[in-house]
């Protein structure tokens, strides 16, 4: 039994990651807390769930239209409500605009899917096998492969392309990149549009485990995301990884063997207990600033 639980956690760890990670970025470049994040994630699941039940798409093709669908209007967001509220000291109204293209995602959302929890077929079929004597869903195997192999190749990215040095040197500094000739608009962009294209794909993997998609899942889903970018230091995509772990497991370990009714309030109370010991997340450093 512990041994299922553990497995289950892990799958809703790595899916809260991929959730996460697009959340952190953001917040490394710019220092901005993208409350649109849910939002957005849930359109692009519920454009998932459209393509699935109303096309009959092929689930590979459907996922990878949606994800796409979910990261281009990230990046329109940023276009239309962040870029020209870049500065510093516009960083307070930066965070009401991001509050306010939270509401019209929302509205927009429920004008078209409605407010009312919805069936999300399975991807793939829900079948059983037995590994050491536990009864493991097939579901949430592929769930925890593809999002383990999602955050791979991320991090792949980041380390080893151009383009993803090109993030790190402007997450570090934005004006010396811009005068080395980094293209902070397009990179910035891009960071938006990969944060909305994985939360997308986090979104479709947890709707099909639960076979359940609403639209009051994108405002926990943008509170699970700051809670684990805070957990793990926010800003860092180590720390983002590490804190949807934590978070996953501690959730569906509490769910489990106390009450499902705690998820909520543990989560919380991880949050508190974090700010008091460590404000700056497990992973995350304090900015220091020469003088």
């Amino acid at each position: 039994m512990l041994g299922e639980v553990i497995l289950v956690g892990v799958m809703v760890g790595a899916v809260y990651a991929l959730v996460t990670v697009g959340y952190s970025m953001v917040y490394g470049i710019l220092k901005l807390m993208n409350f649109a994040h849910g939002d957005v994630y849930i359109f692009g699941t519920l454009v998932c769930l459209t393509l699935l039940t109303k096309y009959n798409l092929h689930p590979v093709l459907a996922i990878l239209i949606a994800a796409i669908v979910g990261g281009g209007l990230a990046s329109l967001v940023e276009l239309l409500v962040y870029r020209r509220l870049r500065a510093e000291q516009h960083r307070l109204i930066s965070m009401i605009t991001a509050l306010g293209a939270a509401y019209v995602i929302q509205n927009i959302t429920e004008l078209n899917w409605g407010n009312q929890v919805m069936f999300f077929p399975s991807i793939v079929k829900s079948k059983f096998i037995n590994f050491w004597g536990l009864q493991i869903s097939v579901t949430h195997i592929i769930t925890l492969f593809v999002a383990v192999l999602c955050i791979a190749v991320l991090i792949l990215f980041m380390r080893y392309s151009r383009y993803g040095k090109a993030i790190d040197c402007v997450s570090q500094d934005m004006d010396a990149a811009s005068l080395m000739g980094i293209p902070i608009n397009r990179i910035v962009s891009s960071v938006y549009f990969m944060g909305g294209l994985l939360g997308v794909i986090g979104g479709v993997l947890y709707s099909s485990s639960y076979n359940a998609v609403s639209l009051g899942m994108g405002f926990r889903g943008t509170l699970v995301a700051f809670t684990a970018a805070v957990i793990g230091g926010i800003g860092s995509l180590g720390g983002a990884l590490l804190g949807g772990m934590i978070l996953g497991l501690s959730e569906n370990l509490i769910g489990v063997y106390i009450s499902s009714s705690y998820r909520d309030p543990l989560m919380y109370s991880l949050l508190i207990i974090m700010l008091l010991v460590k404000p700056t997340g497990i992973l995350g450093s304090s900015d220091q600033a020469k003088v």
